[in-house]
C-alpha cells in the first residue's frame, strides 16, 4: 500500500514536470528535421533514432536522480523524507516510476516518428522491431541508471559526468572504435549495406541492465538475499547478452573497407560478411523491371523506389530521338558502402541507395538523368570536370536536363549519395560547366514548341564536339541573344 502511493505520488511529479516532455519534443523534431529531405529507409532510421533518444535518456536519467538522491542532499531530509515509509520503499517507488515513465514516453515518440516516416513514403529497407525497441529502452536503461547513481553517488555532478562519458563513448564508438561496444545504451551508425546487427541480444542486455541498476539502487539499503540473488541473476544476464551482441556486430571488414577499397577493390568481396555478399552481389541481388526504354534494376529491399528514378530517367529517355533509344543503358541500384566491389558499375546508370523527397527530390533526380544524357553526349569528364562552353551541346544537354528538372546555374557542390559517400558536381549535368549563355538558349528551347523536332533533324550535327553554339542557332529556330563567354576551364572533348 506504501509502495503504491509513493509510486503513484513519483509518477504524477514526473508527469507534471516538463523536463521529459521536453526532451521528448525536440527528440522527435529534431529527427524529423534530419531527415525530412530523404525518403525513409527503415534499414537504418529505428538506429539511427536511438541517437536522438540520448536527449530523453540524459532527461530521465535527471529525474530519476533527483527523485531517489532527494531525501539525501545534505543531508536534510526533503520532500521524500517527509513521506510515510522506509527508504526502500521510497528509493523502489521513485526508480520504478522513472523506470516506468521513460519508457511510457520513450515509446510514443518512436512510434510518431517512425509512423511519420512511413508516411514519408515509398519505404524501402526492412524494418527490424528489435531496432526501435532497442530505442525505447535506451531510456528506462537510463532512468535506472539515474536512480543508482542517485543512492551511491547522491552528489548534483554525478548525471552531467555520467552522461557525458555515455554521449563520448558512444560517438566514439561510431567511428569504429569499438570503445564500449554493444554494452552502451545506444549503438548509433549503421549502413544500409552492412552485416545485420544484434539488435535481438541489445535488447536483452538493455532490460537485463534496467534490472540490473533498479537492484543496485536498492542495495545501497542492505545486501539482502533476495536482492543480491537478483543482481548475479541481472549481471549473468546482462554481460552475455551484451558480450554476445559485441561479438555478433559488424567487424573488421567494416574497419577496413576504405584501406582495402584503395589497395584492392576486388577484396571487398572476400572481406564481405557472406550473407551480405550474397545479399547484394550474389546473381540474384537485384530485381529488375523495364519502363520504356530504360532497364531498371535495384536491390529487393529498395524496388519501391524504381517509380522515383522512372520519373527522373524515362522523360530524358523519351526526348531523345527513337533510334537512340535501343542502345540506353541500364540503371542499376550500387551499394553504399561496399563502392568498387562491383564489376558492373561504369557500364551502367548508377542510382543510389539515399534518394531525397520534400524539395531535394530534383537534386538526385538531376544526378541520376545527368548520367544518361552525359552517355548519350559521349561526356566523359575528367576528375576535375571539363567546360562545355561554346558547344552545341551544352544547349542539347541542358534541354534534356529540362524534361526531368529545372536547368540551373553551374555550382560547385557536394551531394550525398550514401551514408558516409558524395559526390562531387560542378552543374546539374555533373562534372561539366557551362556559360549563362547556354542556359539561356537552353530555357528558350524548353519554351520552343518545335524544339524536339529541330534537335532530331540536326541531332548528329548538334551533338559534334565541333558545332558551336553559334552554328546551332540557326538549326534550332533560335536568335543570338546572349554574349558568349570564354572558356574557363579544360573544354569537354
Amino acid at each position: 500500500m506504501i509502495f503504491r502511493s509513493l509510486f503513484l505520488f513519483e509518477v504524477h511529479r514526473l508527469l507534471r514536470s516538463p523536463i521529459p516532455w521536453g526532451a521528448a519534443a525536440l527528440c522527435l523534431g529534431l529527427r524529423l528535421v534530419a531527415t525530412w529531405q530523404w525518403l525513409p529507409d527503415m534499414s537504418v532510421d529505428p538506429a539511427s533514432t536511438s541517437g536522438a533518444m540520448l536527449l530523453l535518456a540524459v532527461a530521465m536519467m535527471l529525474m530519476a536522480n533527483l527523485a531517489t538522491s532527494r531525501d539525501m542532499r545534505g543531508g536534510m531530509p526533503e520532500t521524500l523524507g517527509a513521506l510515510s515509509g522506509h527508504a526502500t520503499e521510497r528509493t523502489k517507488a521513485a526508480t520504478s516510476a522513472a523506470v516506468t515513465v521513460g519508457a511510457g514516453v520513450a515509446l510514443p515518440v518512436m512510434v510518431v516518428y517512425l509512423l511519420a516516416r512511413f508516411a514519408m513514403g515509398p519505404v524501402a529497407g526492412v524494418f527490424d522491431p528489435y531496432e526501435a525497441l532497442g530505442g525505447v529502452l535506451a531510456v528506462p536503461f537510463a532512468a535506472a541508471l539515474g536512480a543508482m547513481l542517485g543512492r551511491w553517488a547522491p552528489w548534483l555532478v554525478a548525471v552531467p559526468v555520467m552522461a557525458f562519458l555515455i554521449g563520448a563513448f558512444t560517438w566514439l564508438n561510431s567511428q569504429q572504435s569499438g570503445y564500449g561496444g554493444w554494452f552502451l545504451p545506444v549503438v548509433l551508425f549503421h549502413g544500409p549495406d552492412w552485416p545485420q546487427r544484434p539488435s535481438a541480444l541489445h535488447a536483452v542486455y538493455l532490460l537485463a541492465s534496467v534490472a540490473l541498476f533498479a537492484t543496485l539502487a536498492l542495495l545501497r539499503h542492505g545486501a539482502r538475499p533476495v536482492r543480491l540473488v537478483a543482481a548475479v541473476a541481472a549481471v549473468a544476464v546482462a554481460v552475455p547478452a551484451g558480450a554476445a551482441a559485441t561479438a555478433a556486430a559488424p567487424g573488421e571488414e567494416i574497419n577496413h573497407r576504405f584501406e582495402t577499397m584503395q589497395e584492392n577493390p576486388a577484396a571487398l568481396l572476400d572481406d564481405m560478411d557472406v550473407q551480405v555478399r550474397e545479399r547484394y552481389f550474389g546473381r540474384d541481388a537485384r530485381r529488375c523491371e523495364k519502363h520504356g526504354a530504360v532497364t531498371y534494376c535495384a536491390f529487393h529491399d529498395y524496388v519501391a523506389w524504381i517509380p522515383s528514378w522512372v520519373s527522373a530517367v524515362n522523360p530524358v529517355a523519351q526526348a531523345l530521338p527513337p533510334a537512340e533509344r535501343d542502345r540506353l543503358p541500364a540503371v542499376r541500384q550500387s551499394t553504399d558502402t561496399w563502392v568498387g566491389a562491383d564489376d558492373h558499375e561504369g557500364r551502367s546508370i548508377t542510382a543510389f541507395m539515399m534518394w531525397g523527397r520534400a524539395g531535394a527530390e530534383d537534386t538526385y533526380r538531376a544526378a541520376l538523368a545527368s548520367q544518361l544524357i552525359r552517355s548519350v553526349l559521349g561526356l566523359r569528364p575528367p576528375r576535375t570536370g571539363c567546360d562545355l562552353q561554346g558547344q552545341s551541346r551544352a544547349l542539347v544537354g541542358l534541354w534534356l536536363l529540362g524534361q526531368a528538372v529545372a536547368p540551373a546555374p553551374p555550382e560547385d557542390r557536394e551531394i550525398q549519395i550514401g551514408s558516409s559517400l558524395f559526390s562531387s558536381v560542378q552543374s546539374p549535368l555533373g562534372m561539366v560547366r557551362y556559360g549563362a549563355a547556354e542556359l539561356g538558349y537552353a530555357r528558350k528551347l524548353l519554351a520552343t514548341p518545335d524544339a524536339r523536332q529541330r534537335i532530331w533533324t540536326h541531332w548528329d550535327t548538334l551533338l559534334k564536339p565541333g558545332t558551336t553554339v553559334e552554328q546551332a542557332l540557326a538549326l534550332l529556330g533560335l536568335r543570338p541573344e546572349f554574349p558568349a563567354e570564354p572558356v574557363k576551364g579544360q573544354p569537354c572533348s
